[in-house]
């Protein structure tokens, strides 16, 4: 503990070396607090094998309180369960040692342990532990060259079988890029040599993700195994480091890589930083079950990861506890590739992932209406009917043919003939111009046009007017001969009748009346029910609009004909509203210009004599 605490202290500047130094620490407490609760666990008879481990001068038991109460981790770790569990078994062995009449040996064996400590961290030579955090650093960013003095003898093998995988020119063409434009220079060299050369590639894709290139979505080393992060920094080390800061890399598969324990902390870490990563396949790489417990704390914290893949990697009660957490942390996360034994933890995480994925499939609906809103404000003459039709999957309302517009008048034939003739001749005068006169000829052949369609125009708006004339005529001689024929009738005295409209008659905001070739209207619309009790509000209807009544049905095909708009009360129909009864008005919404309403002037719709309406 007191080894492992120490590397935590060196290394807390450090993004690369803190993160693995802090997993060695929490291991280290994890067996602290597995020795200390068998030993509490056992029965009476055995205390005195207690009172030999941790009695005495209590000063095993005083170097554990000491560690635990100096040694301070980062935010991503601090509220790790193993700090709080050892805490708790180290109290209960205190206690236990003040029954046995130890507890003034213990206070003094704290206070000694305590003194001791600050004094071992308070004598490091500060220059050692500076080149220390110096030498980290410098391998942080992207140092090509390895101590291979410092390396294992397997890690030198590898080193030696790496360094035929690159070429050192091309790595520090590449290291010397700080944008990505520029990296892109670069791009058929490195693609040109990945069968070759696989170090060049890998090395390159990686400082593509250190430089953030929003060209870089998906990032792809699946089955490419990586070198060891002490062989060669550029690459792991560097690639999860980036995934800290790096905003455009939505896929990263690093399955069957290589990745080891060191690298895939310092990701866990980046993992609660970025915000762009939707996919991550870490699966067949040798991560052991701590490490992996970091990766699914980092991603209860992520908010955007939404599939993770971590088969054939490493397994564990409390690791299933962390990816049940972290699926009830980030309702984002609708895909989870980890093998699960216990049949209670694998119940709830399909439970907890079938809610996530009801969530997602909400919100990519609310995403399309909010798209289909926009689109409907932005295009404000596209009528409601086409747009519900289409995000519903209902057929659309039969459009209304429009009216056949005249053809234009074709010109005379005495004008068309005076046009070619006048073409003609320009041709043949134009073989002995300047090569100036084509232009003018050609702005000249353009006025004519112009002056022709002008003419052709006025003639059209003559004929117009004479028709509309001769018209007006024949009604004003219509109108006076069916007056003479009134008049030459007897007169007969007729019972005054009762009128219909009340005296409030007059015209109402929202009140307006139709044309006559607008009197008839068909199309689907959605009505919204007046039963809150109903769970659907708002249903899909077709409805027709004749002389005056509202009619609706259920769909197009339970209408049964034309004879029917005329009966008292429509076969099959599912309500209709006679306007001829009561006055109403149109009421539009002031949030969605998609929706109005139809209300009744009077405050109440008049009830009809076959059915209410």
């Amino acid at each position: 503990m007191e080894s492992t605490s120490a590397k935590v202290e060196l290394y807390k500047t450090s993004k690369v070396k803190l993160p693995m130094a802090e997993l060695d620490y929490l291991k280290t407490l994890e067996d602290a607090r597995d020795f200390m609760t068998m030993m509490v666990t056992k029965t009476s008879e055995n205390r005195q094998q207690l009172a030999d481990i941790f009695g005495g001068d209590c000063s095993r038991i005083a170097r554990i309180r000491t560690v635990l109460d100096e040694v301070v981790l980062s935010e991503m770790n601090c509220q790790d369960q193993r700090v709080r569990t050892c805490t708790e078994a180290c109290e209960t062995i205190e206690k236990v040692l003040e029954d046995m009449g130890l507890g003034w040996c213990l206070k003094k064996a704290q206070s000694e342990e305590k003194a001791s400590f600050t004094k071992r961290r308070s004598s490091i030579d500060r220059e050692d532990l500076l080149k220390a955090v110096q030498q980290i650093e410098g391998q942080e960013a992207s140092a090509v060259e390895v101590d291979e003095d410092a390396l294992s003898p397997k890690a030198k093998s590898e080193a030696a079988a790496w360094s035929q995988c690159y070429d050192k020119d091309f790595v520090q063409r590449v290291l010397a890029c700080q944008e990505p434009v520029e990296l892109q220079a670069l791009e058929q060299e490195a693609v040109a040599s990945k069968t070759t050369k696989l170090g060049n590639w890998m090395i390159w894709m990686v400082h593509r993700a250190h430089l953030d290139d929003p060209t870089l979505v998906k990032f792809d080393f699946t089955n490419l195994k990586m070198p060891d992060g002490n062989v060669e920094p550029l690459i792991s080390p560097k690639l999860a480091v980036a995934m800290e800061s790096n905003t455009h890399i939505e896929n990263l598969l690093m399955g069957c890589t290589n990745l080891r324990d060191q690298e895939a902390a310092i990701l866990a870490v980046s993992l609660r930083s970025n915000h762009s990563l939707k996919v991550l396949n870490i699966d067949t790489n040798a991560i052991q079950p701590l490490t992996l417990e970091s990766i699914a704390n980092g991603t209860s914290v992520n908010q955007a990861l939404q599939e993770l893949r971590c088969n054939n990697t490493a397994s564990g009660r409390l690791v299933t506890e962390a990816f049940l957490h972290a699926l009830k942390s980030n309702p984002s996360l609708c895909k989870l590739g980890y093998p699960v034994t216990d049949a209670y933890f694998r119940g709830e995480i399909d439970k907890q992932l079938t809610r996530n994925n009801d969530a997602a499939r909400k919100r990519r609906l609310e995403e399309k209406r909010r798209r289909e809103a926009e689109g409907g404000a932005e295009k404000s003459e596209t009528p409601k009917v086409q747009a519900k039709t289409q995000s519903a999957g209902y057929p659309a309302a039969k459009p209304t043919p429009p009216a056949a517009t005249p053809k234009p008048a074709e010109a005379e034939p005495s004008v068309q003939s005076a046009v070619a003739e006048g073409e003609e001749k320009a041709e043949a005068k134009l073989e002995d111009e300047k090569p100036g006169a084509r232009e003018a000829q050609e702005a000249q052949e353009l006025q004519k046009g112009q002056e022709a369609q002008e003419a052709q125009e006025a003639k059209k708006a003559k004929e117009d007017q004479e028709a509309q004339e001769a018209k007006k005529a024949k009604e004003e001689q219509e109108g006076t001969e069916a007056e003479e024929a009134q008049e030459a009738q007897p007169v007969t005295k007729a019972a005054p009748k009762t009128p219909v409209e009340p005296e409030d008659s007059a015209a109402l905001p929202g009140m307006v009346e139709a044309p006559a070739p607008m009197r008839s209207l068909r199309g689907y619309l959605y009505k919204k029910s007046p039963s809150a009790r109903l769970l659907k509000s708002w249903d899909w209807r077709y409805f027709v609009l004749h002389e005056g009544r509202l009619i609706w049905w259920r769909r197009e095909r339970d209408f049964p004909s034309e004879t029917v708009l005329s009966q008292p009360d429509p076969a099959a129909c599912k309500g209709f509203i006679d306007f001829k009864l009561s006055r109403a008005r149109i009421v539009p919404d002031q949030q969605n210009p998609m929706i109005f309403a139809i209300e009744s002037v009077d405050g109440m719709w008049q009830a009809c004599a076959q059915k209410a309406c």
